[in-house]
């Protein structure tokens, strides 16, 4: 069993400290452009280069993010940004954009690129793509289940997000931010609408239907590394340096014990920030959050409050006991109430609060634990009847030390070994050392001092001074393997001499790991140059579900049939995809094209996990054998024409993609956007765009959340606090 690579996110150079000392193998950060997270604070190109100098001297890697659609007009100076990272050494970059793939394969060629969760890389046939393209990992989508990521087959290394938050949507195929509010997922700037509460027509309460509450896979480590994972993620760019420190030191130590066998838990990971947690489509649970903000790990629940005490009976599983001075959080149906508890709370058990008794117990490990808090109103809002209400531990005092800790500790998960020799030279002190780094590079390197020993006056230098001098560490992030001296101890020389020597060679060997990841500088020119073309021919495509549509539609080239997704005989109850009904009702439009001035191309939906591609493609056999053939619209890479989800915004992805006739581009595009496309594209016959009908805004694989509510008579419309009404289907998202 391989122990995969610990991934954590960094959002300012203090946050990468954090995440060093914390046990990060790996950190993902972002420039100032063109990364997903672009209201974090983010880094210059020289706090990147500053970055990457300061991982790699601690064998931590450093990943760029550069995951936004890239529009014609910023190719350029996005090429040349990402040969100032190569130049730097960064060790990979994640993309999201096709074209930018095929800039970096034709300019960059020895940048190594990570797909981003951007690219939704759900089934076979993309992963067999990607690889083909020389990528060599990618960052797996949010919703893939346990049992299908064990079904592929691949060369790539694969990698998961296992904490953190989750988006009610696909990553790379939300369009509700940019619709509703103008700032795109797609370009880093999403506005998060799925974190807002809406009304469901029919329902009488505002909650949070599309805020899903955040991933947590810290138990289900041994499960991930036997798929052979190769690196696990943490998400939150733009959390603080306590849910860093706390959040990656708790997967390093399981991490560590899971190299042992032994398997861990913790409820620290609770205490900072969380929308509380569930396991994700991993496991194919979810849940939606209670609240926008943070909620804390989950203690208990309220048996009595009266105007002075508020009694808890605690979950017996929990070990963490609030003190004086930590947060509590009392939570009943859509209200909840914060404070901070300002005296010692007395713990006792539930027989001792029953008979009035309240006697303290000392063994906190006992069960039927009550936690008795004195004096907690202070605003009116807790006036409202707290029995039976949940209670949260939001905060803990004692963590706080624990983060200051880690951010002076000033220590990597894995230190590189040194070996010293030391030796006289013509009297003159010389140092030499060989440097093993974790990735198995070797730095060797040697000075010699200016000041040369002498016969002592007094008192010579022993062996073992010389040593205890030479074993300092100063700053430096080594890790002492072997040390020779190569002296009698019978001369002298000035100790600060000894210490200078010492620095001078550390000094010379950060120097040389530093430039052992650097490549040469380059600028790149595009030179693209607009395409003599005569007028593109204009025509129209229609989208629909409807055969009836079929029957009268005039007036266009092309009509994209898909099978309704709100038609409940897609599916059997059993999971299984109803292949009959699927053959039939594409066998039925095809008889009813034909003949008809347009062609007809089915339609696959735009999210396919391998299960559904397996019967599609099954669906697709029979047809054939009944002599009814179809071409395909599928972002799979297996088809002739494209859907908008593709996620197309420059001619470098529409150039990568030669098997497609038609490639409909990216709906976030403005006018200026399209015009420079069609000004240098070499077959502008091949671009559609959408220019009138509803967009879909999100695709998701979750239902609506809604807790553990089990009515589900909810009508077509979730309404907004501007009262806009936004449509969704009863089974839009996808059951397998």
């Amino acid at each position: 069993m391989r122990i995969p690579e610990l991934l954590a996110p960094v959002g300012s150079m203090d946050h990468l400290k954090v995440a060093i000392n914390a046990g990060a193998s790996a950190v993902y950060l972002s420039g100032k452009n063109y990364g997903a997270r672009k209201y974090a604070t983010n880094f210059t190109l020289d706090e990147i280069e500053e970055a990457v100098n300061m991982a790699h001297m601690h064998n931590v890697k450093v990943y760029v993010t550069v995951n936004t659609l890239i529009k014609e007009d910023e190719l350029e100076n996005v090429i040349n940004y990402l040969a100032k990272l190569y130049a730097m050494g960064t060790d990979a970059v994640l993309v999201q954009d096709l074209g930018l793939v095929e800039l970096i394969r034709k300019h960059l060629p020895n940048l190594k690129i990570h797909a981003s969760t951007q690219m939704t890389c759900e089934n076979q046939l993309k992963i067999d793509y990607l690889e083909s393209k020389g990528i060599k990992r990618v960052v797996l989508p949010r919703e893939m289940r346990k049992e299908e990521i064990e079904n592929l087959k691949t060369n790539m290394e694969l990698e998961i997000f296992v904490h953190g938050a989750l988006c009610y949507s696909y990553s790379g195929q939300c369009l509700m931010s940019s619709f509703k509010g103008g700032r795109s997922g797609n370009r880093g700037t999403c506005a998060q609408p799925c974190r807002q509460k809406y009304l469901i027509e029919g329902m009488k309460k505002q909650d949070y239907y599309l805020s899903p509450s955040d991933l947590n896979l810290f138990n289900h480590l041994k499960e991930i590394a036997e798929l052979d994972i190769r690196c696990i993620k943490i998400e939150g760019r733009m959390r603080s340096k306590e849910y860093l420190a706390i959040v990656v030191s708790n997967y390093r130590k399981a991490l560590n014990r899971l190299k042992s066998g032994k398997e861990s838990t913790s409820e620290e990971i609770n205490l900072v920030f969380n929308r509380g947690f569930n396991e994700g489509q991993f496991l194919n649970k979810s849940k939606r959050s209670i609240r926008a903000g943070h909620i804390g790990l989950k203690i208990g629940r309220v048996i009595k409050s009266s105007e002075n005490q508020l009694a808890i009976r605690m979950n017996d599983h929990i070990k963490t006991m609030p003190e004086k001075g930590d947060g509590l959080l009392i939570v009943k149906n859509n209200d909840d109430y914060g404070f901070e508890i300002s005296q010692d709370p007395l713990i006792t058990t539930l027989n001792h609060f029953q008979k009035g008794k309240n006697k303290p117990v000392k063994d906190l490990t006992r069960k039927n634990k009550v936690l008795i808090v004195k004096k907690v109103w202070q605003n009116k809002k807790a006036d409202f009847n707290l029995n039976e209400s949940d209670v949260y531990l939001t905060k803990k005092n004692n963590l706080s030390k624990k983060v200051k800790e880690i951010e002076n500790k000033g220590s990597s998960y894995v230190k590189s070994k040194l070996m010293l020799t030391f030796y006289i030279r013509n009297k003159y002190p010389v140092l030499k050392a060989r440097l093993t780094l974790a990735n198995h590079k070797e730095v060797t390197c040697e000075v010699m001092g200016n000041t040369p020993f002498e016969k002592p006056l007094k008192k010579s230098i022993s062996q073992d001074t010389s040593k205890n001098q030479l074993l300092k560490m100063d700053k430096y992030p080594f890790e002492i393997a072997q040390i020779n001296i190569n002296y009698d101890g019978t001369l002298f020389i000035p100790i600060s001499k000894i210490n200078k020597l010492r620095r001078n060679l550390f000094e010379k060997l950060e120097n040389e790991v530093i430039d052992s990841y650097k490549h040469e500088p380059e600028t790149i020119r595009l030179n693209k140059k607009e395409i003599n073309q005569k007028e593109a021919e204009i025509n129209f495509s229609f989208y629909t579900n409807n055969l009836k549509h079929l029957e009268n539609i005039t007036g266009v080239k092309r009509v994209y049939l898909e099978i309704p997704p709100q038609d409940d005989s897609l599916s059997l109850e059993n999971g299984n995809y109803n292949i009959n009904y699927i053959v039939n009702f594409i066998k039925k439009a095809i008889e009813i094209a034909n003949g008809k001035n347009y062609e007809l191309i089915w339609k696959w939906p735009d999210i396919a996990h391998d299960k559904l591609i397996k019967a599609l493609n099954k669906v697709r056999g029979i047809l054939n054998k009944m002599h009814y053939t179809i071409p395909i619209m599928s972002n799979s890479f297996n088809g002739e024409y494209a859907s908008y989800s593709m996620n197309i915004a420059n001619n470098y992805s529409i150039n990568s993609l030669e098997n497609y006739k038609i490639l409909t581009v990216s709906p976030e595009l403005r006018k200026k956007d399209y015009e420079e496309i069609i000004k240098y594209c070499m077959n502008p016959n091949k671009v559609e765009i959408l220019v009138h009908g509803r967009v879909e805004l999100m695709k998701t694989r979750y239902p609506i959340l809604y807790g553990n509510e089990s009515k589900r008579d909810y009508k077509n419309y979730l309404i907004d606090e501007k009262r806009t009404s936004i449509q969704f289907i009863k089974v839009f998202h996808q059951k397998n």
